[in-house]
């Protein structure tokens, strides 16, 4: 298993658990983790110019907040976690993945996903070489026959 292991991260459910996948592999294998959250700012666009320029610092805020719950996520299983925080469009998420996973030398990238084929994940792994898990998580359970429970 390689030593780096790159995580990218937000509030959902899905990306924590690609998170614990993330920290699994860490303590089997000895990684060191790195969690990168990326501020969207495209969910500003359309918006009046000071409302939308408001959103964004606390955006970021809040990005910093599901980092240092990343961290001490790994902490907690004695894995010490760098986090990095950028901000920028929708376009450019899965480009500022690739960039730093390549950049830091990430033997692999653990994305936490709800299974959507136009997701963050897909995205990545069609963006580099390097090896990706998907950690897919369904928002609700399935029954064998298929159905959903109510």
């Amino acid at each position: 298993m390689p030593a780096r292991i790159l995580v990218p991260l937000d509030s959902s459910t899905a990306s924590l658990r690609g998170l614990d996948e993330a920290i699994r592999l860490a303590v089997r294998d000895g990684c060191a983790l790195r969690l990168v959250h990326v501020v969207d700012t495209a969910r500003c666009v359309g918006r009046r110019k000071p409302a939308g320029a408001d959103l964004i610092p606390w955006m970021e805020q809040a990005g910093m907040q599901v980092l240092q719950l990343g961290r001490a996520r790994a902490e907690a299983a004695g894995i010490a976690a760098q986090t990095l925080l950028f901000t920028a469009g929708a376009d450019r998420i899965a480009d500022l993945v690739v960039e730093q996973a390549g950049a830091w030398k990430a033997g692999i990238i653990v994305i936490g996903t709800n299974g959507r084929r136009r997701g963050l994940g897909n995205a990545v792994r069609a963006a580099t070489t390097i090896p990706v898990r998907l950690v897919v998580h369904a928002a609700r359970p399935m029954k064998e026959s298929g159905s959903v429970p109510a």
